[in-house]
């Protein structure tokens, strides 16, 4: 029985549950934990030797924070146009040289600055033609346009007949720009004596004429035989030349 015994006691030795575990092995659970230690050791020290592997290194090498902006894909926005004037170096067009100045308009003639004439210009027919002239005695340029206002007055004053009327007699009709003592001419017509059985206006002693747009007079005693029959008195509009 003892011996029985003593068998058993053995074989409960070995399959005992410390012998199971191997209580010997404690020591090699230490080992891994010295060997974590020392690889955490290890680590940490690598991590400083990067820090400052990169601090050295951003003295010569772009930064890495521009990385992820250009790796977005997003091209760069173009630069807007800047609305500073050239003066404030915005880039926009260059100022526009100064305009040419132009040249003064040219006025209208006024009667104050113009002499009246009138010439006879022959007969046809049953009529008679005169040409009555507008000069410029200015020192400028002035522009005449349009139907003169004619009519005769006698040795008081006092109106002879009717004013002329407008008729398209002559070689007028556009503007005419006349330069200091240029001329500007007009045809005044009447029907001949020999044509009207002598019925005539009393003879009249001065031409009055209204230069075109113009609310002044010019005078001439100057008629050179002209005598209003038929009651027929017309002018033409102003040209360039005589008729």
């Amino acid at each position: 029985m003892s011996h029985t015994h003593q068998g058993d006691g053995r074989t409960r030795r070995r399959s005992g549950p410390e012998e199971a575990r191997g209580r010997p092995g404690r020591p090699w659970g230490v080992v891994p934990a010295i060997a974590c230690v020392a690889v955490l050791t290890a680590c940490g020290g690598s991590g400083t030797a990067d820090t400052g592997a990169a601090d050295r290194s951003g003295d010569t090498q772009t930064s890495p924070a521009a990385g992820p902006a250009a790796s977005t894909g997003t091209p760069p926005s173009s630069a807007a146009p800047s609305a500073e004037g050239p003066d404030e170096g915005g880039g926009g067009p260059p100022a526009s040289a100064p305009a040419t100045p132009r040249p003064a308009a040219v006025g209208r003639c006024e009667a104050t600055g113009l002499a009246l004439t009138l010439k006879a210009h022959g007969q046809e027919m049953n009529s008679k033609y005169f040409d009555l002239r507008l000069t410029n005695t200015g020192t400028e340029p002035c522009d005449l346009v349009g139907h003169p206002g004619v009519s005769l007055l006698d040795a008081g004053g006092e109106r002879v007949g009717e004013p002329a009327t407008r008729s398209s007699d002559g070689a007028g009709g556009g503007p005419v720009r006349l330069r200091p003592g240029q001329a500007a001419h007009a045809t005044v017509k009447t029907a001949g004596e020999g044509v009207t059985d002598g019925r005539c206006w009393p003879e009249a002693a001065t031409l009055l004429v209204y230069p075109p747009g113009s609310k002044q007079t010019v005078t001439t005693h100057g008629l050179d035989g002209l005598r209003v029959c038929g009651d027929s008195f017309q002018v033409g509009p102003v040209g360039d030349r005589a008729p």
